[in-house]
């Protein structure tokens, strides 16, 4: 196995409420990097993570499952822990080897029990933490409502990092902030995207977003918040070093638009988690 500098590891773990997609999501990133070569399904019992008897019986992850993946010259170790409440100490001893949480939560039913529940030992580590809101592809999406009740219940710290073109059956793209552009992704298994520029009907409120995405990295320091103020822009190199310093800090939660079950948004969210986890 290829040796990694400590710079080039990742260790994230995924929390949340049962059912929010973690073990699927986690398959999702497997597949797309490479790892394995078929994408798995919680209900057919095959997925990478959830190997045990009484996991594939049930349907649910009972146990911490450690994986791994390379991206872009990272090695990344990701935890995907159990949702069901009984199995809380699975997340505690999780979040105590991890770098960095990264809580899934539901874009049609939002933040559940079990999200404010784990979320509450990312308070108590303080934690770096990442938002993915999932199956959007569900036709009673509400992707920018979850963002506020996450900002409600969860932090006002939640950045929007990439949001969806359309939500619900025919979610397909992605708005990417940092590239400012829009990523379609073909069928799942296909691996297929193409990168365009934004539709003129949705460049406006892709503007605001990432307005508000770099504001919110000026406050990394008090030297980029007198930049930004004064001359209401922030370069490229500033934009990438005040991202990684803001999540270091927990004063940056990156929230990211995502569907494992259409296979939409695993290579934005690959590509922040090396530049900037």
């Amino acid at each position: 196995m290829k040796e990694y500098n400590a710079d080039a590891i990742r260790n994230i773990a995924f929390i949340g409420h049962g059912g929010s997609g973690k073990t699927t999501i986690s398959e999702l990133l497997l597949f797309t990097s490479g790892e394995i070569n078929r994408i798995g399904k919680v209900e057919e019992g095959n997925t990478t993570s959830d190997f045990n008897a009484n996991e594939i019986e049930r349907k649910m992850s009972l146990a911490t499952s450690p994986l791994h993946l390379e991206w872009d010259s990272t090695k990344v170790n990701i935890l995907d822990t159990p949702g069901f409440p009984d199995f809380i100490g699975q997340v505690i001893s999780s979040l105590h080897v991890a770098d960095l949480a990264v809580s899934v939560v539901k874009s049609f039913e939002g933040v559940e029990v079990g999200t404010e529940q784990t979320w509450e030992f990312v308070r108590k580590n303080k934690l770096p933490a990442a938002v993915i809101i999932s199956k959007i592809d569900n036709e009673h999406s509400k992707f920018f409502e979850t963002i506020e009740s996450a900002k409600d219940r969860l932090s006002h710290d939640i950045t929007v990092v990439s949001f969806p073109v359309k939500e619900g059956l025919n979610f397909n793209a992605i708005v990417d902030l940092l590239k400012m552009k829009m990523i379609t992704y073909g069928e799942a298994g296909s691996k297929k995207i193409t990168e365009e520029e934004i539709p003129a009907d949705i460049k406006p409120q892709a503007d605001k977003l990432r307005e508000e995405l770099i504001e919110k990295i000026a406050e990394s320091s008090e030297e980029l918040m007198n930049k930004f103020f004064e001359e209401g822009a922030l370069t490229e190199e500033e934009i990438q070093q005040g991202l990684k310093t803001s999540i270091i800090k927990c004063g940056l939660i990156p929230a990211f638009a995502f569907s494992g079950t259409k296979a939409v948004g695993a290579n934005t969210f690959l590509d922040f988690t090396s530049k900037f986890f």
